[in-house]
């Protein structure tokens, strides 16, 4: 039994294990201040999956974005599973939050962008009923102080 609820502060030392198991990561603290920043926006959400224990085993941060370009749609930013319970419906589930939390705030769709060899990942997301919509770039510049 998985219960699918918002995250809190306390949640931190689990998020930040299974940002690293993403592949980002985290400390502690750095999870604090990044949710902190994220409940200050209504726009977005970060969902966790508990087991039955109560113990973290995922969590998925969706936000609503508006573009110039296409109608209110709503991006999964991230979704990460434990690697022991993976395949469990965890994801799923925490999918499925995602897509009812963007439903009630108008989004017209969901989109997620998922990275070229996390084929696990693409299949979850078809048998979800996601399509391709295309393939792209990303370019990221670092911004130094000044």
């Amino acid at each position: 039994m998985t219960t699918i609820r918002n995250a809190r502060n306390y949640d931190a030392p689990a998020l930040a294990e299974l940002c690293g198991q993403l592949g980002y990561p985290a400390t502690r603290q750095q999870i604090v201040a990044r949710l902190a920043a994220i409940e200050a926006d209504p726009a977005g959400r970060v969902l966790v999956a508990e087991d039955a224990e109560g113990r973290v085993v995922g969590w998925l941060h969706v936000a609503q974005q508006a573009h110039l370009v296409d109608d209110e749609v709503a991006e999964i930013l991230g979704l990460v599973v434990a690697e022991p319970v993976r395949g469990g419906g965890v994801g799923a589930g925490l999918l499925c939050a995602a897509e009812t939390w963007a439903r009630e705030r108008g989004a017209t769709q969901v989109r997620v962008r998922s990275r070229m060899e996390r084929e696990r990942a693409h299949g979850f997301y078809e048998r979800a009923g996601y399509r391709r919509s295309k393939t792209q770039h990303v370019f990221a510049k670092p911004l130094g102080t000044a």
